[in-house]
């Protein structure tokens, strides 16, 4: 809940932009030709919304693995499989300080920004590729 409570108002700002950007003219003319709402959207604003979609994706996921802070404090500092928190956070913090796998943590770290990196590349490749002028 408290993950959910931080971060949708931020994808909400994002998308509610994005939304307004899109010009009216569009959806006049498709209603116009005989569209439905199901097909304006799926023609039109997907389409148009695409980078900003896909960077809010990339943006949550980030911040998924970067929920430490909450899952530790909510946790009372006892976050691990037993309590069904166990994040990729808790664990390299637990390597890191807890069992002192200095060095495994360390590998964890970089396995975790690897993953995020080829996301992130995928992302902007996705909103790339998409990509709609007007």
């Amino acid at each position: 809940m408290v993950t959910v409570w931080k971060g949708v108002p931020f994808a909400t700002v994002i998308l509610l932009a994005a939304l307004q950007g899109v010009p009216e003219p569009l959806y006049e003319a498709a209603k116009i030709d005989g569209a439905g709402a199901l097909r304006r959207f799926s023609a039109i604003t997907l389409p148009l919304i695409r980078g900003p979609l896909s960077f809010v994706f990339v943006i949550t996921v980030i911040n998924s693995v970067q929920a430490f802070d909450q899952v530790y404090a909510l946790t009372g500092s006892n976050g691990g499989p037993e309590t069904g928190t166990y994040l990729l956070g808790i664990m390299l913090f637990q390597n890191a300080f807890g069992f002192y796998e200095v060095g495994y943590a360390s590998a964890l770290a970089w396995v975790i920004f690897a993953i995020l990196l080829v996301l992130t590349l995928v992302q902007l490749r996705f909103a790339r590729r998409g990509a709609v002028d007007l």
